[in-house]
């Protein structure tokens, strides 16, 4: 069996593709602008074992062609205009992860797709919930386009299940992060964190007041394969967790093992959830492995090594 997935060099594609090679699975990585920045990191030596075909996926007609042409039997479509852009267009945004999203659904009922796995959000939810965990089945409160275009994509999904029998699943991905990560707000937290304190360099580290569920982008690539690989599924969209912690205590964690690291903790919250993933061990076999603190010290050692620097921890 052949994997397409849509945004197979990006961060969070990179992962999924990691975790399907893993797994024995032959990979197409489908991209609007592919490149190996994110790719490499991730999977290593293995990256030259990825099939990278450049194509829009809101041109039905590219998608088709690479189905076809590479006998495609599961897509993973975690390609999607981002946070900052469906702010910045919302016309565009629509374009996207809307009438986009409706065309990768038409090729899955066309091409009789077996299963398509795609990146909902757990912006579907808002971030109101703070300790409380958030279950599967909670209401929707989306605050921006970004979010509220998640939950069509998972009405959309729900409809085409109902009415053809397409077999799609969302997954509500947390805070990821980890190698490859792009230069977002998230990513940019990170670095202060995790890449500065490694160098030795001053960190401003923003959200102080917030406890972020900690998602390494193993578990993300995880969670995917395995949602891509069940049995079929009663529920159409899950809740993906990580490690739920608080900044402070990764700021502590941090200095743990850097004992000089000069970390300034911002006030402050990005808004996070943290996600009741019962159902998605249950219906799927997903739990996550990696705790906050093995998240952190994997990336800061990843930065030291870079730099010929002694590992911590």
């Amino acid at each position: 069996m052949t994997y397409l997935v849509t945004g197979g060099t990006g961060f969070i594609g990179s992962w999924v593709v990691k975790s399907l090679l893993e797994r024995g699975h032959k990979v197409v990585a489908f991209d609007l602008v592919p490149g190996r920045h994110a790719l490499d990191p991730v999977v290593g030596e293995r990256a030259d074992e990825v099939t990278i075909v450049q194509g829009d996926f809101t041109q039905m007609h590219r998608v088709l062609e690479t189905v076809r042409e590479h006998k495609i039997t599961h897509i993973a479509h975690i390609a999607a205009a981002g946070l900052n852009l469906c702010n910045a267009n919302p016309a565009h945004a629509v374009h996207v992860n809307g009438v986009g999203f409706a065309s990768m659904l038409e090729v899955c009922r066309t091409m009789d797709i077996q299963r398509m796995v795609w990146a909902s959000s757990a912006g579907v939810f808002g971030g109101s919930w703070g300790s409380k965990a958030v279950p599967n089945d909670a209401p929707f409160q989306p605050r921006n386009v970004y979010a509220g275009l998640k939950v069509l994509g998972e009405t959309l999904a729900a409809q085409y299940h109902a009415t053809y029998g397409t077999d799609v699943i969302g997954l509500r991905y947390t805070f990821v992060n980890g190698h490859g990560m792009p230069n977002h707000q998230g990513g940019q937290m990170i670095r202060e964190l995790c890449e500065k304190t490694a160098l030795g360099q001053p960190a401003q580290v923003p959200w102080g007041e917030d406890s972020p569920d900690w998602l390494w982008g193993g578990d993300a690539g995880e969670a995917t394969a395995l949602a891509l690989e069940a049995a079929p599924t009663k529920s159409r969209a899950f809740n993906v967790p990580g490690d739920h912690a608080p900044m402070t205590r990764a700021v502590e964690y941090v200095k743990s093992l850097l004992p000089d690291a000069d970390i300034t903790l911002k006030a402050g919250k990005m808004g996070f959830n943290r996600f009741d993933g019962s159902v998605t061990e249950k219906e799927i076999g997903y739990k996550p492995k990696w705790t906050m603190e093995m998240q952190l010290r994997e990336r800061i050692n990843r930065v030291r090594q870079e730099h010929g620097l002694p590992l911590v921890g």
